[in-house]
């Protein structure tokens, strides 16, 4: 018949020379701390790097001088945050966000839209062609088309 501690004879296997109590659960202790300490670090680390990328990232879609986030203070670590600073502090730096600003383009952005649609082909011109290219019957009616003239062959 079983006795009552026979569930804990595995215990009569524990090395009480390796247990010294006190002594080892203090070194555990400084090496939980210095675990710690270097998460702490790490965690601190990411998180100044993820502010830093986020206030980028607003800036950039807001269009605003990059040089303006040494102004933003560091509580404002998530984009509604930083978008939330820069349109209530706009007049004081003396810039407008892209949603003040409306329609307002700059002039190189201006100059650069300008210079694409004035080179550009009219959709009218290119399905005109199109419609007469696919209206070809014959070889000298594609060179008339692509040439400008008769081969007369």
């Amino acid at each position: 018949m079983a006795n009552q501690y026979e569930e804990y004879e595995d215990d009569d296997d524990f090395d009480t020379e390796e247990a010294n109590g006190p002594a080892n659960l203090r070194k555990a202790l400084k090496r939980a701390e210095r675990e710690a300490g270097k998460l702490k670090d790490e965690l601190a680390s990411l998180r100044s790097e993820s502010r830093t990328r986020t206030v980028k990232d607003v800036l950039e879609t807001k269009g605003v001088n990059p040089k303006i986030a040494a102004f933003i203070p560091a509580d404002a670590d998530t984009p509604e945050k930083v978008a939330l600073w820069l349109d209530e502090y706009s007049d004081v730096f003396g810039f407008q966000t892209n949603e003040q600003s409306d329609d307002i383009v700059a002039p190189e952005s201006a100059r650069r839209i300008q210079d694409s649609t004035s080179t550009a082909t009219t959709a009218g011109r290119d399905e005109d062609l199109g419609s007469r290219l696919a209206a070809t019957n014959s070889k000298e009616e594609l060179d008339q088309l692509i040439f400008g003239m008769s081969t007369g062959r």
